[in-house]
């Protein structure tokens, strides 16, 4: 196998569908309800999974769209657990009720993940772009807290609702979730229509001090997606240098700890770099062939390639910059991360 620096993923996230009745703004899938629609079937599915599994059992996320709209989830998730993955899935919630949660608590799904992305109904169902939105994941969450499966909540982190974050965290504790999780938006999907939206460098800055603080004060886990940089400000930050350093914490996990498989089974280095890596279907499942021979994969991998800020900054090593708003952006997945106000020492 070639290839610099190889990590093995512990963490997949595998697109099932794309299909979803919901039409949210910032979706990277661009998820809707036409029939033609794309899928893999259930035995692609599972030769991915066997896959992902000769060559390390991780934590496999199955995402969307919605998964649950796929007839044969409870299947894959079954079986995904059966070969030795933990699985977990990221939802809408409109297909959570009291039977499906029983489900899913019964077949050993490792934990859910909803998005708030307003700390109230007229925010979040904008966002969604679905009347009544908000009262359908709270009632999801509440099902999922009735039938004991964790949970966790992520948020889209736009302009437009970035002063939303507290409330949201505060909200996300109170519901019961272990974990809040915002992801700084990357325009790809349908998001490119929102790029005006994206956070600018010095309201990125105050809002990533601003989530230190929220993990320092509060015990619900504070992580950020699409944020590397937030491994800087930990760094930076006493209460954090400790237990940074000691549990090596990155940035973008890009060709190393986090994998992405889309819905027709082209390895991504994420769902917003939308470059193939190498398709699954087309090499006989071989999952280690790809993410040790990839050309993007190991020009990613290899620091030395990367560029602007980005290639001079002391911190390359455990932030790594956004390599998909780098490409979003720029149309270089090597460039600097446009949206990180940091002046590396090694510029001044």
């Amino acid at each position: 196998m070639t290839g610099q620096n190889i990590v093995k993923p512990r963490i997949v996230a595998f697109e099932v569908t794309r299909k979803c009745r919901f039409n949210c703004i910032h979706c990277r899938a661009a998820a809707g309800l036409q029939d033609n629609l794309e899928q893999l079937n259930t035995e692609q599915c599972r030769q991915i999974l066997c896959s992902i599994a000769r060559y390390n059992n991780c934590v496999v996320i199955l995402t969307g769209g919605e998964p649950m709209e796929r007839e044969d989830i409870y299947e894959l998730i079954e079986f995904g657990n059966k070969i030795g993955h933990r699985i977990a899935m990221a939802t809408c919630g409109y297909t959570i009720n009291d039977k499906t949660a029983k489900k899913l608590k019964e077949i050993g799904i490792l934990t859910l993940s909803f998005s708030l992305d307003g700390s109230d109904a007229e925010s979040h169902d904008s966002f969604r772009r679905v009347t009544g939105a908000f009262d359908i994941v709270l009632s999801a969450i509440e099902k999922c807290r009735e039938h004991g499966i964790r949970f966790q909540v992520n948020m889209a982190v736009t302009r437009r609702n970035v002063e939303h974050v507290p409330k949201i965290t505060q909200l996300a504790q109170e519901l019961g979730a272990y974990c809040f999780n915002p992801f700084i938006l990357v325009p790809a999907g349908r998001g490119t229509a929102i790029s005006d939206e994206t956070l600018e460098p010095e309201r990125y800055e105050n809002l990533l001090y601003a989530l230190a603080e929220i993990k320092k004060q509060n015990s619900i886990d504070v992580r950020v997606n699409c944020g590397p940089q937030f491994s800087r400000i930990l760094s930076q930050t006493n209460a954090f240098k400790a237990s940074f350093a000691k549990k090596n914490r990155k940035g973008c996990m890009a060709g190393g700890k986090f994998a992405f498989i889309n819905y027709r089974g082209d390895v991504q280095t994420c769902g917003f770099l939308n470059i193939s890596a190498g398709n699954l279907v087309d090499n006989g499942y071989d999952f280690e062939e790809i993410w040790g021979n990839s050309e993007i994969l190991n020009k990613i991998r290899d620091l030395s390639n990367y560029k602007g800020k980005c290639g001079s900054c002391e911190y390359i090593e455990s932030c790594r910059g956004c390599r998909a708003r780098a490409y979003a952006m720029t149309g270089d997945y090597l460039a600097g991360d446009p949206i990180c106000g940091y002046q590396p020492v090694l510029c001044t």
